[in-house]
């Protein structure tokens, strides 16, 4: 087991210290560890557990696309994912790309 402080924290993750606090609070990132009254850490293993299922959930649509099979649910899993890291104008533009590579 090895404890990692917030800068590494962000550095594996590639979010901002602002989003990871949200995300903690949301449920959707691993909670910190305190270490004592203004010292906290988080286990690697579980933020790098986070981004491999990031990776996955990506790879689970792109995959079965492929295929010519794609499930509403990992639809509605990949977008979750990509639009809670994107403002709306990023979802926009994203949904417009996709929209016309689906023409």
């Amino acid at each position: 087991m090895r404890l990692i402080r917030l800068k590494e924290v962000m550095s594996i993750s590639g979010l901002g210290r602002s989003s990871i606090y949200k995300f903690m609070e949301e449920g959707r990132f691993p909670m910190s560890i305190s270490l004592g009254e203004r010292a906290i850490a988080w286990e690697v293993s579980e933020v790098e557990e986070w981004v491999l299922d990031k990776i996955e959930g990506r790879n689970k649509l792109v995959e079965p696309k492929q295929q010519g099979k794609v499930s509403e649910i990992d639809v509605t899993k990949y977008i979750n994912d990509k639009f809670s890291l994107l403002s709306i104008n990023e979802a926009i533009t994203w949904l417009m790309q996709v929209y016309k590579q689906a023409k």
